[in-house]
């Protein structure tokens, strides 16, 4: 498992536990170094996510040795099937130009439902003619159930897939689309692996609406104090212990708090699954932040 660098909070308020808001643009140079430095040559983004491309545009170095993985604009499904697709296609344009890139390594579909609607196929063979033009790499789709991923892996030849995966959230291991994915030889990559930074403070008071989650959050303080691991540590060791994860994407809303993640990548071991058997939430609205009170 490689660690990526994931980069919402560069262009957005993101985040329950956030409360430090968009980091400055110096801030997130100094990040971008500390990457290279270190190896972590994956970077994260969309075209939703506020500013964050019109910021990497800005902060990266020339040249730089990033892979860039973005994310359609949601499909208009209001529109007809040829203005819709003609406006994702512009919305990709947009996304290089902010970037400064002349192509991505990779282009996800950022809304499942847009690849399993009825312009699905359409999509998909417009996402294949970026590709055949050199726009992009490689093609995929970001998803939030099994559901999704075995239905999209089925229908359509994905090469990655981004997909939450954490102690709490292990509904992607639990139905075997991790494993069905990685037998297809799909690329996936990890996001929420600490669940919008719920698992790094786990003696803290949850967030009202979610004190649901309380009994698991006792039993991974519990198995923190058993393993003598730090919460970044133990969340990262869960998805070591995966081998079928290509990438994590982890963010940070400061240098200080990449540092850490990088260290603690660098110190967790890979823990098997078993471990962690306990822990897994089964009520989806607890698990996946869409279901989440507002702040």
């Amino acid at each position: 498992m490689k660690l990526g660098l994931g980069t919402v909070q560069f262009g957005l308020d993101y985040g329950i536990t956030n409360t430090a808001g968009q980091p400055p643009l110096e801030a997130v140079r100094s990040i971008l170094g500390h990457a290279i430095r270190h190896g972590v040559h994956t970077l994260d983004t969309a075209a939703l996510y506020g500013d964050s491309e019109s910021v990497l545009g800005q902060a990266l170095p020339r040249p730089h040795p990033f892979s860039i993985v973005s994310k359609t604009l949601p499909l208009d499904t209001a529109l007809s099937e040829q203005r819709a697709i003609s406006v994702i296609s512009a919305g990709i344009d947009r996304s290089l130009q902010r970037l400064g890139e002349p192509r991505l390594s990779g282009l996800l579909v950022h809304r499942p439902d847009d690849l399993l609607g009825p312009m699905g196929d359409a999509l998909f063979e417009a996402l294949n003619t970026l590709r055949s033009q050199g726009l992009v790499k490689k093609i995929g789709v970001s998803v939030y159930t099994p559901q999704e991923a075995l239905t999209l892996l089925r229908r359509y030849p994905i090469e990655i897939v981004q997909l939450p995966l954490n102690p709490l959230d292990q509904r992607h291991l639990r139905e075997g689309s991790v494993h069905e994915l990685a037998h297809a030889g799909v690329e996936i990559h990890v996001r929420s692996a600490f669940l919008q930074g719920l698992l790094l403070a786990p003696s803290r008071p949850l967030p009202s609406g979610l004190e649901g989650l309380a009994p698991a959050m006792a039993a991974w303080q519990s198995l923190l104090a058993t393993e003598q691991l730090t919460p970044l540590q133990a969340s990262l060791a869960f998805l070591r212990g995966i081998p079928a994860v290509s990438v994590t994407v982890c963010g940070a809303t400061s240098l200080t708090e990449w540092q850490e993640i990088v260290a603690a990548y660098d110190s967790a071991p890979a823990l098997p699954t078993e471990l962690f058997k306990k822990l897994p939430i089964l009520d989806d609205k607890l698990i996946d932040p869409r279901f989440w009170p507002k702040r």
